[in-house]
């Protein structure tokens, strides 16, 4: 009975964790960081304020907590695509778009990960998700040099330059006051993959990959 009570509890304080850092997300979500106020999640959250200390000892660490929940599951999802079975060539154009059309769709929330000025703690997560993101842009890279889809290239500078470019090209699209995505955010996203792919040395025409063509007549 007493470990059945344990496993009761240990749920119960795990969901509150839960409930907490997802009502510190949504309020990131509607007007980023700077919106994480400790009485707000609380309200939230449906938790005294008091509570939330027992969880997160201040508001700069329940912030890196959200941005590294947030930051992990979209690295998570373009590794998955950058790992799939499909040309590098292929797999590039996937992640490109994946990253570049998920910020532009989690417009504040992805503001507030690339562009959102912060503090020095939550600066260092940044840092590592873009760090993550040049990594997989350079496997990528490395496994299209070795299939002789793409040209010989220096995978690190490149994947570096790559990861740097899309969120500087975002930073004013999705930013709060900007309307460029109101119209068409398609094209702002088709523009980045474009600009990274010449970046790498290779090309996209027609909506496609021509890499294979290229490669072939050259």
């Amino acid at each position: 009975m007493a470990y059945r009570k344990t496993d009761k509890v240990a749920a119960r304080i795990a969901d509150t964790r839960r409930g907490i850092l997802d009502a510190a997300r949504d309020l990131v979500s509607e007007g980023g960081f700077a919106a994480v106020q400790m009485t707000e999640v609380a309200k939230k959250a449906g938790v005294a304020t008091g509570t939330l200390y027992r969880y997160f000892s201040s508001k700069e660490a329940l912030c890196r907590q959200v941005f590294r929940e947030v930051s992990a599951r979209e690295m998570g999802m373009l590794a998955e695509i950058a790992s799939g079975e499909e040309a590098a060539s292929e797999r590039l154009v996937k992640v490109l778009r994946t990253f570049a059309g998920r910020a532009v769709r989690g417009r504040r929330l992805s503001y507030a990960l690339l562009a959102e000025p912060l503090d020095v703690n939550l600066a260092e997560e940044r840092s590592f998700f873009r760090r993550t993101h040049a990594e997989i842009f350079a496997g990528l890279l490395e496994d299209g040099i070795e299939n002789g889809e793409f040209p010989e290239i220096d995978v690190r500078i490149a994947a570096a330059c790559i990861a740097g470019a899309i969120p500087t090209a975002l930073i004013g699209p999705l930013a709060p006051e900007s309307h460029e995505l109101d119209n068409n955010p398609d094209r702002v996203v088709e523009e980045i993959v474009k600009f990274c792919l010449g970046g790498a040395g290779i090309a996209l025409a027609a909506g496609k990959s021509n890499i294979r063509e290229r490669r072939t007549t050259a």
